[in-house]
């Protein structure tokens, strides 16, 4: 994915913020509404840190003075390993990652593109992308398979700091979301598949990305194709998924659950200093469907992908081996990280 040639830039829709009709017509036309500066950039980081202190616990990251720059420590773990899921669950346990998602800009914000009563989904998903892992990156794919419900679902995607393309930055199909549900495959990457995006629709439409600063909001329906490119420096690349719909439409029972399901809204909640974001979805007005486990089935891995999978560890260590052999001969001078404040 990190072809960055072949890519268009995203187009700002900061100058339309607050201009309803607007940001919901070009967001019916492109796919997508990129709107920089949305969030409090000092809140995002801080959210940032929450995560990152986590991940320090789990020994992922490196601490102290580092700390904000996520420099990654250790083998790549992965979405599946139960060390990924010790450390996600506990990011999940965070008041911060949570409250986000109400914040009143980016409410007003989702309610302006996608409705007046648009509201977050129970479900949260944090991104934790260790860096030189490209084939876990996340595929391209659409989010409705995943989540199911109404197709008007949007999604409001937010970088933990300063993304830029090298780092991981997001990129989408602009105009894939008139082309339906698409195919899926087998893929290595989280949720184990991705879109099988046909040539008529990468004929008809462009890929787009852009470097991301903290605060920056990038938003999508549930049919728009969208992807991560590979992560090639040398610290975390972190982001939230937030999905918002309208009052009144249908929404899948598993979205109403914590991510992967693996905790109960009592355990995340436990320690959080208010209740005003706990169970909040309580008192709206939405349908329950219940998530079809085989209406949007991947087809089989072939027997070359289980064979890629079996060496994917393998494959792993020994990366991480040379990238700490040579990171004692590099010469003083620092990282290409990104910058963080």
């Amino acid at each position: 994915m990190n072809n960055y040639w072949a890519f268009g830039a995203m187009r700002p829709s900061d100058d339309i913020v607050g201009d309803a009709a607007a940001l919901r017509a070009r967001l019916d036309e492109d796919g997508y509404l990129y709107v920089p500066g949305v969030l409090d950039r000092a809140e995002v980081m801080d959210l940032r840190r929450d995560v990152l202190t986590v991940l320090h616990r789990h020994g992922w990251v490196a601490g102290g003075e580092q700390l904000m720059w996520g420099v990654a420590e250790g083998i790549p773990v992965r979405e599946g390993d139960e060390a990924y899921f010790a450390a996600y669950d506990d990011v999940q346990r965070l008041e911060s990652f949570h409250s986000l998602a109400h914040r009143a800009a980016l409410l007003s914000l989702m309610r302006d593109a996608v409705g007046d009563t648009a509201f977050p989904h129970p479900l949260k998903v944090a991104r934790l992308v260790f860096p030189d892992n490209p084939e876990v990156s996340t595929p391209p794919h659409q989010d409705h398979p995943n989540n199911q419900g109404t197709p008007s679902l949007t999604a409001a995607w937010v970088a933990l700091g300063d993304c830029s393309k090298e780092a991981g930055s997001l990129a989408v199909l602009s105009g894939s979301h008139r082309f339906g549900v698409l195919p899926l495959e087998f893929h290595l990457g989280p949720g184990n598949r991705q879109a099988v995006v046909p040539d008529e629709v990468l004929r008809s439409c462009t890929w787009v990305t852009t470097d991301v600063k903290a605060g920056d909001v990038v938003l999508f329906p549930s049919l728009t194709v969208h992807a991560a490119l590979n992560n090639t420096t040398w610290g975390m690349r972190l982001s939230v998924d937030y999905r918002y719909q309208c009052e009144g439409e249908e929404l899948s029972d598993m979205v109403l659950h914590p991510h992967f399901g693996r905790l109960s809204w009592d355990e995340i909640y436990a320690g959080w200093k208010s209740d005003e974001f706990q169970y909040y979805w309580k008192d709206l007005d939405y349908t329950v469907v219940p998530f079809d486990t085989g209406r949007f089935a991947a087809t089989p891995p072939t027997a070359a992908q289980v064979q890629e999978l079996g060496n994917y560890d393998m494959r792993v260590a020994i990366r991480h081996a040379a990238k700490r052999n040579a990171a004692t001969e590099q010469p003083e001078g620092g990282s290409d990280i990104d910058h963080v404040d």
